[in-house]
């Protein structure tokens, strides 16, 4: 396991080309938000661009992460020429279309069903809060206490203990249901691309893979787990330094493409070598 780490870093190295559609696909999406902000005020028109921002993110999603697959194999090519290396490299972009023409309708199916469990997951967290731990605070609370960050000081230091053991409560299960999720979702996109083009088969089989190889997805998992709280302190540092946040947000896309070409290696390494990926796309 720790050697595929170390040799993440080497195959990102190898597929940085892979930020330039990352990077890409933000800028757009955050001139479209930019954009709908000035412009959309009806139901209508919210749907519409619901519909169209879903759309976007299921055809970058589909084309990049193909991309990503079609990375790692050529990174783990031999080349004679570094001439070939490089032409292999810039042909991947190539293979973008041909992703988003055949994941596009997987990664619509993917984030529905993603919207769902999250929701159904998010009213049983909720049930099992008010049951078992009950309100810590009331709404016309939060709301004022929402308005400035002073406000929001004063209501946290107004809290009595009782309060404040409940909230921790509240925040530890509410952790834990997210960290179950990620936890079961980690092999889903590359399912879907190696394996499963069915999204609805392809969460039962990457749940499956999950616990088939337990100790080794956990010990995954947890690195990945590790790394994230590591992006999370050096941003909520950074932000006050626009310099620094500069820097930070170019180590966050060389992240991005180092967790999922570590994910995508792992996937490849444990399920798809000789006799393991006996299974036909779906």
């Amino acid at each position: 396991m720790f050697k595929l780490f170390k040799e993440a870093f080497k195959t990102s190295n190898d597929c940085i080309i892979l930020a330039f559609p990352l990077v890409l696909f933000m800028w757009i999406l955050s001139f479209y938000f930019a954009f709908s902000n000035s412009v959309v005020n009806t139901p209508a028109e919210i749907i519409l661009a619901f519909v169209t921002v879903l759309f976007m993110v299921c055809a970058f999603l589909s084309g990049w992460f193909y991309m990503v697959q079609q990375a790692i194999e050529v990174a783990g090519q031999v080349y004679v020429l570094d001439e070939d290396r490089a032409k292999a490299t810039m042909n991947l972009f190539k293979v973008i279309p041909f992703g988003i023409g055949k994941y596009f309708l997987s990664f619509i199916g993917m984030i529905i069903i993603f919207l769902i469990v999250v929701s159904l997951t998010g009213a049983a967290v909720y049930y099992t809060g008010i049951n078992l731990i009950g309100n810590v605070f009331t709404q016309e609370q939060i709301t004022g206490a929402l308005s400035s960050t002073q406000d929001m000081k004063a209501f946290i230091d107004s809290l009595s203990l009782d309060q404040l053991i409940k909230l921790n409560l509240w925040n530890m299960l509410i952790m834990g249901a997210t960290t179950l999720l990620s936890f079961i979702f980690m092999l889903w996109v590359p399912e879907i691309i190696y394996c499963t083009i069915n999204p609805f088969i392809a969460l039962f089989k990457a749940i499956k893979k999950v616990f088939v190889k337990f100790p080794k997805s956990v010990v995954l998992f947890i690195y990945l787990s590790f790394l994230n709280i590591l992006m999370s302190f050096l941003s909520t540092f950074a932000i006050q330094h626009p310099l620094l946040y500069l820097l930070v947000m170019v180590v966050y896309f060389y992240f991005v493409i180092y967790v999922v070409v570590l994910v995508f290696s792992y996937y490849k390494h444990e399920y798809c070598g000789a006799g393991e990926n006996e299974e036909i796309k779906a």
